[in-house]
């Protein structure tokens, strides 16, 4: 009982953590700018993020692996909130298809731990959006599992990108809510 308390605790005190490093450059600008900026600030500022939002996104190309894997999470047994714990995965998946409205993914790899438990990812599908934000999908783990998944990226942070990824793993007759911080490497 006390391993989950505090693996959950650290869950929570690394998503608080990341959080805070994200906030911190927004209040940092927000004390350096007067109060109460011209609309000509404001329209400056909106035209320069515009630009600076292009040129940080990159186009993916066909054949391009994404690597979704995990630095903190947990999960909980659907239907049962008592059985909870650790949990840790991985995605790679791989750009299939570029479309003006996203990407077509392939699921070809992977694991998913829960509790000492891994199940390892054999295949699937999912789409990723224009913005490269938010990606779902599904796939098959193990002998008899599937799984949905949806992961939003968060943004980046020292040159490394994070985002969470939800799963919800089906087994036999168990089901699963899994929540992971993830790394996301192109």
């Amino acid at each position: 009982m006390n391993a989950k308390i505090l693996a959950m605790a650290t869950t929570v005190g690394a998503v608080a953590i990341v959080a805070m490093l994200f906030a911190y450059p927004a209040i940092a600008s927000s004390a350096a700018t007067p109060a109460t900026p011209s609309i000509q600030q404001l329209l400056q500022q909106s035209t320069t993020t515009q630009q600076t939002a292009a040129i940080q996104q990159t186009e993916l190309s066909a054949g391009q692996t994404i690597t979704l894997t995990s630095i903190a999470g947990g999960y909980r047994q659907v239907g049962d909130r008592a059985d909870n714990g650790t949990a840790s995965g991985s995605l790679t998946l791989q750009v299939t298809g570029v479309f003006k409205g996203g990407y077509a993914l392939s699921v070809t790899g992977g694991s998913i731990t829960l509790n000492g438990t891994t199940y390892s990812v054999s295949g699937g599908s999912g789409v990723l959006g224009p913005k490269q934000v938010h990606m779902v999908g599904q796939g098959h783990a193990g002998n008899s599992g599937q799984f949905l998944f949806a992961a939003r990226n968060l943004g980046s942070l020292g040159g490394t990108s994070y985002g969470m990824l939800r799963i919800d793993l089906a087994n036999g007759g168990s089901e699963f809510a899994i929540r992971l911080l993830v790394t996301i490497s192109p």
